[in-house]
């Protein structure tokens, strides 16, 4: 090889040999015979200056670089694969040694979620030089979640895709095809779902008539039917209560199939009210009416309807007036407490004094309406304990979880958390409890059921709440809430505390005294349980293998209950606790690589095509069979064929040494260079002599 070291700079050779073009030129057009001498030896001195080097380099043959990608997602563990896996890539190794000059670089992909080989193929070419890359080979049953960037590979070495599945191989699934995540209460939710039996590729077997599903909604089983196998079929969910609620689908499995794991479609629907509606009554006008106001007024979700009460029916007797008038507008007894009480979510009686304006019919209602669902709240104040108080209607004091129990005492004290309150999320975590402003009065009474979460200094019962079938009851045996509305004496938590009775008697499921959750935290299971009980049972916990078991818990938080679990192997876990249920999962829930577990070719074909590569099958007649492996050349568009994948024979090397030596003499260039211009001399010289003769 001929390289140059110039003895002048670039720049300054290439004018020297311009300006030397142009002398030669002229010299060659005046005196041709001895110009072309004179523009040999100028040719001479450009080649001095340039110093041309003979070049010398060692080379050292490198080895091609063959990358064996082994599929070890979770999905391989089905049927044996990832023993076929891991005996074709040990013989293919062994086959590539055999071959000599060939380096093996071993990798992986996938995990227990889902399986990336188009981004392990990326890798695989962009962390290799392309030189020496002359082939790459994937075990796989084909499953990916993403799909290789065909551009990027067309023009490295060839990928040849080795299937770990059996051709004969099938499985089942349930597909949810349209799946809403919010839904409102009573509404109802349209669910769709379709159950498909495939083949290798994901063909779809021919049809095997019906299935049998089993629907469960929050763990409990509500319908079990078959079902037509490819066709997609509809549902309603029934929605009765806020929060979540959990809906799964379960198809029987199928003869044969990979796995069941994809037999069960679980969908978590949030839902809520469309607006939250409040009936508040209110007695004769007090300083507290005001904050029962503001409070439900300044929240979006409720749509309010307040009545006020200002003259009972003796006055109104009295001062001849109407029915009509007892109100700032007619009350509308019936309407509210007959034809339109199921519509409402909260019924508030703010200091309501029983005076002829309901008769016994509207609280018979009323005691059925909470019941059947639904909720009332009594803010006492002294009125509980007279003659007028809603406590001696007899077709309703049975829902009420306290009676009165003499009149109301009139001592300052400071409300506080009861042990059962501080185990409740009602009245848990309240903030600041131990600088709350004093309060005036409050009503003494008999607890008969219920759970109480304050009392005054005397342990008096200040805040009851209650089930009552499928309602809720509170009772708050004092009317100066206002009294930290206005921050007397420092005032408290007035507002968060009214929110979260009002919402727990609505049943907001963040507020649930009894509850169970599953979730993850840094790879573990974590189960709470919250109870304002002093223990809680044993949780039956269900793994994602089915495999059943029974799990302690421990207290932490009061109330709180909890168990956690490290490394759970990942996948959807189910609960069971006092008659409580929770779904949970470790990782996605339903990941997917359990999705779609059939062996296909198709997520990689496009890739091996446009790399010149071939799809092969490991499985034959029973035993592991590996393609066998040729040198092709770069340039043969064909790499691969029945029965044989080709490797890239690249001829790549390394230049280990080079040395460099002058290609003439410096003294040998500089005698050219006077040889020439002697020569020059000397036919000029006869030129002139022939002149003078003539």
């Amino acid at each position: 090889m001929i390289a140059f070291s110039p003895l002048l700079p670039t720049p300054l050779a290439f004018a020297l040999a311009f300006l030397g073009a142009i002398a030669a030129a002229v010299a060659i057009w005046k005196r041709p015979a001895s110009g072309a001498l004179r523009a040999l030896a100028f040719a001479a001195l450009l080649a001095l200056i340039a110093n041309p080097q003979i070049r010398r380099a060692e080379r050292t043959a490198l080895a091609d670089i063959a990358v064996i990608v082994t599929d070890v997602s979770a999905s391989q563990s089905l049927d044996g694969r990832d023993e076929v896996a891991a005996n074709a890539a040990a013989a293919l190794e062994a086959r590539l040694a055999d071959l000599g000059g060939v380096e093996v670089i071993r990798a992986e992909a996938g995990d227990g979620e889902e399986t990336r080989l188009g981004e392990a193929l990326s890798r695989a070419v962009s962390d290799n030089p392309r030189a020496r890359l002359s082939g790459a080979f994937v075990i796989t049953d084909g499953q990916s979640t993403d799909r290789p960037a065909v551009d990027q590979l067309k023009d490295a070495a060839p990928i040849h895709v080795l299937l770990t599945g059996r051709k004969d191989e099938s499985d089942r699934k349930i597909t949810l095809i349209k799946a809403p995540r919010y839904g409102i209460v009573r509404e109802g939710a349209d669910v769709s779902f379709r159950i498909d039996d495939l083949g290798p590729d994901g063909a779809a077997l021919p049809a095997r008539g019906d299935a049998v599903i089993t629907l469960r909604v929050d763990g409990e089983e509500v319908l079990r039917q078959p079902v037509a196998v490819g066709a997609e079929v509809g549902f309603t969910a029934p929605l009765g209560r806020p929060g979540q609620s959990i809906i799964e689908l379960e198809v029987e499995g199928a003869a044969g199939e990979l796995s069941v794991r994809n037999n069960i479609a679980v969908l978590p629907i949030t839902v809520i009210r469309a607006r939250l509606r409040v009936l508040l009554i209110s007695g004769e006008p007090h300083p507290g009416e005001r904050a029962w106001r503001n409070l439900l007024k300044s929240d979006p979700a409720i749509d309010l309807v307040h009545f006020t009460i200002l003259r009972p029916i003796e006055k109104a007797q009295n001062d001849n007036a109407l029915e009509s008038e007892l109100a700032l507008i007619e009350f509308p007894q019936d309407e509210l407490f007959i034809e339109k009480l199921t519509e409402f979510d909260l019924v508030i009686f703010d200091r309501f004094a029983d005076r002829g304006v309901l008769n016994p019919f509207h609280f018979d209602n009323l005691a059925r309406y909470v019941e059947g669902g639904g909720a009332v709240l009594v803010a006492s104040g002294p009125e509980f304990a007279g003659p007028y108080s809603i406590a001696n209607q007899r077709n309703f004091s049975f829902v009420l979880p306290a009676a009165p129990q003499g009149g109301a005492v009139e001592t300052p004290f400071r409300p506080r958390i009861s042990a059962t309150g501080a185990r409740h999320p009602v009245t848990a975590r309240l903030p600041e409890r131990d600088f709350w402003g004093r309060w005036i009065r409050i009503t003494p009474a008999a607890v008969r059921s219920g759970a109480v979460l304050m009392t005054d200094g005397e342990d008096r019962p200040l805040l009851i709440l209650d089930r009552v079938g499928e309602g809720r009851v509170g009772l708050i045996q004092s009317d100066h809430v206002w009294l930290w509305a206005r921050g007397f004496d420092g005032g408290g938590p007035h507002a968060e505390l009214l929110r979260r009775i009002a919402h727990w008697l609505m049943k907001e499921p963040d507020l649930e005294e009894e509850s169970l959750f599953l979730h993850e935290d840094s790879g573990a299971l974590v189960i709470e349980r919250r109870t304002i009980a002093e223990t809680a049972a044993p949780v039956r916990l269900v793994a994602p293998t089915g495999a059943e078991s029974d799990v302690a818990l421990k207290e932490g938080a009061p109330g709180v209950f909890t168990a956690r679990i490290p490394g759970a192997p990942r996948g959807l876990y189910r609960a069971r606790s006092d008659g409580l249920f929770a779904i949970g999962s470790v990782g996605l829930a339903a990941p997917p690589e359990f999705e779609n577990v059939v062996s296909d070719r198709r997520p990689l074909q496009p890739a091996a095509a446009a790399s010149g590569g071939g799809v092969f099958d490991l499985r034959r007649d029973g035993a592991v069979s590996i393609p066998d492996i040729r040198r092709v050349r770069a340039r043969d568009a064909a790499k691969a064929g029945a029965g044989w994948a080709g490797l890239v024979d690249r001829r790549a090397y390394e230049t280990t040494a080079i040395s460099e030596k002058p290609a003439a003499a410096p003294l040998l260039w500089l005698a050219t260079i006077g040889a020439l211009l002697l020569g020059a001399w000397l036919v000029e010289g006869r030129a002139g002599r022939f002149r003078r003769r003539a």
